[in-house]
């Protein structure tokens, strides 16, 4: 593509709530002052020249910054739309009716952790499920359905039941969304705590799909044990020979971010992703977008990653499933491995079956 088509604006690092599992790599209380509105207007206007579709706030808490909704308002002044990343806690009832004035929100992601308080408050606060659920209801009530977001982890993989019952049946949301408490940021400090094992993963994975098959069409993935099952199952498939390679496999092809995406961070400088913000592109309203889009070393690396063949790895050479697989996210490879151009263990399906793990819909058995 000729520019973006969405760019991610991590819009404050700052945040009203202490989750041990967010991905951010810096505490939310430890941060520099956030960029002013005014700097984020002006790139707002190159935005717009190069027809840039959407942009995505996220934070932090993007409700924690206090001229929020002017910039939001910036935004939707012009042939752009929007969308938000939240813990919901600090919408109310002014918010939202706001945000459905503006009619360029695509959608607003808030995060649930729980079907209750305890659960969901043990990770991020006390309070913040109450304030959470309020926030959603607030949208609601105005006509926004917000796309509710469930990190599964160590304390509420066993309740992913009770989850999705709130959820749907409850709150009377269409859907939602599932990922995992993933090696990244903070969670890096706390991985003991809160990820998976490879038999909790193994437990996930079998009552998401129970629950997919009671709420059909209504748990959603792109990341997480969900969505790691239809990948491993459609790799499995395809190395009985039931159905072709996925597109892309046996190739570093597990990310599609630097065709589509930049990110910037709070202090106004663009990274590939947000996974990866020590990756300097470059600064906004200093160094044009069309620029480091089309000609930043570092994304044309990222997407050269794709001409790797999973072969020339030694982890990799031996496994069964090389031909099947695309090498998973490069920024959890970076994370564990210091690399970008590497496969990531995490996400990797010979790992979890050699460490235990189960994949109930086919019987995956690894060979002894």
């Amino acid at each position: 593509m000729r520019s973006p088509r969405n760019v991610d604006i991590e819009i404050t690092t700052k945040c009203n709530l202490r989750c041990t599992y967010c991905s951010h790599f810096s505490s939310a209380g430890d941060v520099a002052e956030d960029l002013p509105a005014l700097e984020w207007r002006q790139f707002f206007s190159e935005l717009e020249s190069l027809c840039v579709m959407r942009v995505v706030f996220s934070g932090g808490e993007p409700f924690f910054r206090e001229d929020f909704l002017d910039i939001i308002a910036n935004v939707a002044s012009r042939p752009m739309r929007f969308a938000i990343l939240t813990n919901g806690t600090l919408i109310d009832k002014d918010i939202a009716r706001f945000l459905a004035s503006t009619r360029r929100l695509d959608y607003i992601q808030i995060s649930l952790d729980g079907a209750d308080a305890k659960t969901h408050d043990s990770f991020r606060g006390s309070g913040t499920f109450t304030r959470a659920c309020r926030g959603i209801q607030a949208l609601m009530d105005v006509g926004i359905v917000p796309v509710v977001r469930v990190t599964i982890h160590r304390k509420n993989f066993n309740q992913l039941r009770e989850i999705a019952r709130f959820i749907l049946e409850d709150l009377s949301l269409p859907s939602f969304s599932t990922n995992a408490a993933s090696y990244m940021g903070l969670c890096r400090y706390h991985a003991t705590s809160t990820q998976l094992t490879p038999t909790e993963y193994s437990e996930a994975i079998e009552t998401l799909l129970e629950l997919t098959e009671i709420y059909p069409g209504r748990i959603n993935a792109t990341a997480g044990p969900l969505a790691d099952l239809y990948a491993w199952r459609l790799m499995e498939q395809a190395r009985l020979g039931l159905r072709p390679p996925p597109q892309g496999g046996g190739f570093l092809t597990g990310c599609n971010g630097p065709f589509q995406a930049i990110a910037v961070r709070a202090d106004g400088v663009f990274t590939p992703c947000q996974q990866l913000g020590h990756l300097a592109l470059g600064r906004i309203n200093r160094d044009p977008l069309i620029s480091i889009w089309q000609d930043h070393p570092i994304l044309q690396e990222l997407r050269e990653r794709s001409q790797i063949p999973l072969t020339s790895f030694p982890m990799c050479r031996d496994c069964p499933y090389v031909f099947f697989c695309t090498g998973n996210c490069p920024a959890t490879a970076y994370t564990q491995s210091g690399q970008v151009n590497t496969p990531s263990p995490e996400g990797c399906l010979f790992l979890f079956l050699q460490r235990g793990g189960r994949l109930p819909a086919f019987g995956v058995k690894v060979d002894e």
